[in-house]
């Protein structure tokens, strides 16, 4: 997308949608889960805005038009699934789910429809260019530059049409990131919603045309990395660059789009909103609850995709605090002219059959390549005694190393002890 020729307007946003009747963005939770009552299927776009505007404050065209992705369906106009419909009917209400809010309000990327005007589609511009002109600095976020007076002397610069006053729009913006609680995060190397994000990113941008899934995962990174990614989602980007790798590749193997079983040839079945007695029951953020509607396929996408990205969070996380250097040697390899570094994190106990330790951070330690395949094999071991790292290779020059843990790294002795015996080395308890 060439961001430098879409103009920047407020459109509808510089409208008041009631953010503040719920705790973060509950409201918009309670939305999608009224809009999506029958699960995972796209929905007609006009049913969608009447089942906002006869159960909810505000002006429905703020959820449609910023949050929900739109598409032309067999010639006619409907919002469909992504990943930020799947977390909203899998989940309850969560901080996480308003980060993933937030991300799609950053993304500016909602989709077509019949009668939207071409700005439309990618309808905030204006977010997007403040997080990264702005609120983006060194790899994380300045929440303190996030102020209602930095807010309007940003727009006053970048809107083009300024149809409504710049000061009510301002505002606007101001309240859903701190109402949103975003801006606590500073940094979202340790989060788990990370993932989630670039699930989301990927759905859009897929949907939009703009990427291959198929494509080779370091051409999909190198457009994450031109569309500015890390910088809207609060990553340091050399970090993170590895960590979607393996997230894109999980993507991959959950089926992409498929997971969520969008129509794309015959048109889906007539929506259950249409009649007035089932919008009465959205009026109530337990609606679905109160349906005989099996969730299990939804719950079960999403329970794969989250321990994924759970897994991959542990992994940005242990980057992120021993700033890959590896556990045996402490080198920290650099791999390219900008000085990335590299690392991989590797289980102590194996997770898969027929060992089945856990997916755990205390389970978990850094090591370069080469000393990970090492470990791996019983070359390289601990003694959980001394906690120091042995060597039984001819490589003797990391041979009786101090074991060094990061304080935040909850790292147990016991699966060291578990790998030592395992591989029948001899230690001290």
């Amino acid at each position: 997308m060439d961001w430098e020729t879409v103009a920047s307007r407020p459109g509808s946003f510089s409208k008041n949608f009631g953010w503040n009747a719920r705790p973060g963005l509950a409201l918009l939770h309670e939305v999608i889960v009224a809009v999506f009552y029958n699960g995972l299927e796209p929905v007609r776009r006009g049913d969608a805005r009447r089942i906002i505007s006869d159960n909810f404050s505000g002006d429905p065209l703020v959820p449609l038009n910023f949050f929900f992705y739109n598409r032309i369906i067999n010639a006619s106009n409907y919002v469909v699934p992504d990943q930020l419909v799947l977390q909203a009917l899998a989940e309850d209400h969560s901080e996480d789910f308003d980060y993933l809010a937030i991300s799609a309000l950053n993304f500016s990327r909602v989709g077509i429809w019949h009668g939207a005007r071409p700005f439309q589609s990618h309808p905030a511009p204006w977010a997007r260019s403040f997080v990264i002109d702005v609120l983006y600095e060194d790899g994380r976020w300045n929440p303190d530059k996030v102020q209602a007076d930095t807010i309007e002397n940003f727009l006053d610069r970048h809107l083009i049409h300024k149809g409504d006053n710049t000061r009510k729009f301002a505002t606007n913006l101001n309240f859903i990131y701190q109402h949103s609680g975003v801006l606590k995060l500073r940094s979202s190397e340790t989060e788990s919603w990370w993932g989630a994000a670039v699930f989301l990113f990927l759905d859009r941008a897929i949907m939009d045309g703009e990427i291959d899934i198929n494509a080779p995962t370091a051409s999909i990174i190198d457009f994450l990395d031109t569309e500015n990614f890390w910088a809207l989602t609060a990553v340091d980007g050399h970090r993170a660059r590895y960590a979607a790798a393996g997230i894109i590749d999980e993507y991959r193997d959950l089926g992409g789009l498929d997971r969520l079983n969008l129509e794309t040839e015959d048109e889906p079945a007539a929506q259950e909103q249409n009649t007035g007695k089932s919008r009465e029951k959205h009026k109530s953020p337990q609606a679905r609850q109160s349906k005989d509607l099996s969730l299990s396929p939804v719950q079960r996408v999403f329970i794969q995709a989250q321990r994924q990205v759970r897994n991959r969070a542990n992994v940005i996380f242990m980057k992120a605090i021993y700033e890959d250097e590896c556990a045996v040697c402490g080198v920290r390899l650099e791999v390219d002219q900008k000085h990335a570094t590299y690392s991989e994190a590797g289980h102590i106990k194996p997770i898969g059959d027929p060992i089945n330790g856990p997916d755990h951070l205390s389970n978990l330690l850094l090591f370069c390549p080469n000393h990970h395949k090492c470990f791996d094999h019983g070359g390289i071991w601990i003694d959980p005694g001394r906690r120091v790292i042995r060597s039984a290779v001819k490589d003797k020059s990391f041979d009786q190393r101090n074991l060094l843990i990061h304080k935040q790294h909850d790292f147990d002795l016991q699966y060291a002890e578990w790998h030592a015996g395992y591989f029948g080395h001899i230690w001290r308890p």
